[in-house]
């Protein structure tokens, strides 16, 4: 991606944190995250490994980074679809599984945050994240609380519930090629339907159980 220029200033380390990002989103983007080292990150930007150092102590302070960046694009996605809420049920949560859809990015790291990222950063950095994790969310739990009529830790709690299903549904209609034709091999019937489908008939039932 490009010679090496050490940064001097805070612009120009916030354009390097940048263009680590980017490299590792490309190469997450094409590979599983077992697959993906910070000597894979530092040779797709053509720098050294000592030079990536200097910016990041461990791939996984990367991966939080980009985790971040992802999760505020879908909530701020939201927020803009679901800007008049209160709505129908139906019509709420077929909003939020489409939108939700159009994140799959998100999802993968959303579904490998607890069990590798936040696994190996500082107290500090994750600190940081959860800190920032919790303003990002207060927009799409204030419309949560206004379609169920609920108040703030509910709707926290809510949207948490909605969170966490979502990955695992996705991995659910999107198998590998291999695991595919394992499953054929295995006798086990082919997943009918669509992720949108399925986790919208989700969110359905948890806004009309918290609206109760």
């Amino acid at each position: 991606m490009g010679d090496y220029i050490r940064a001097r200033s805070p612009e120009h380390k916030q354009e390097r944190m940048a263009a680590i990002m980017q490299a590792a989103d490309e190469l997450f983007a094409g590979r599983p995250y077992h697959q993906i080292t910070m000597g894979t990150i530092a040779e797709h930007l053509g720098w050294s490994r000592s030079n990536l150092y200097k910016y990041a102590a461990t791939q996984e302070e990367i991966f939080l980074e980009l985790h971040a960046q992802k999760n505020r694009a879908w909530l701020e996605d939201l927020s803009a679809n679901l800007e008049d809420a209160p709505l129908s049920s139906a019509e709420f949560a077929r909003i939020w599984a489409e939108t939700t859809g159009r994140h799959a990015a998100f999802l993968r790291y959303q579904g490998i945050l607890v069990s590798i990222i936040e696994s190996n950063v500082t107290l500090e950095r994750l600190t940081a994240f959860k800190r920032g994790f919790t303003d990002m969310v207060k927009p799409v739990a204030a419309v949560l609380s206004r379609q169920c009529g609920i108040e703030e830790p509910a709707a926290l709690d809510l949207y948490l519930r909605l969170l966490y299903q979502a990955p695992g549904l996705w991995d659910h209609f999107h198998f590998s090629e291999t695991t595919k034709q394992a499953m054929r091999a295995a006798g086990i019937p082919e997943t009918q339907g669509t992720f949108e489908a399925a986790y919208a008939d989700f969110v359905h039932l948890c806004i009309e159980g918290a609206a109760r």
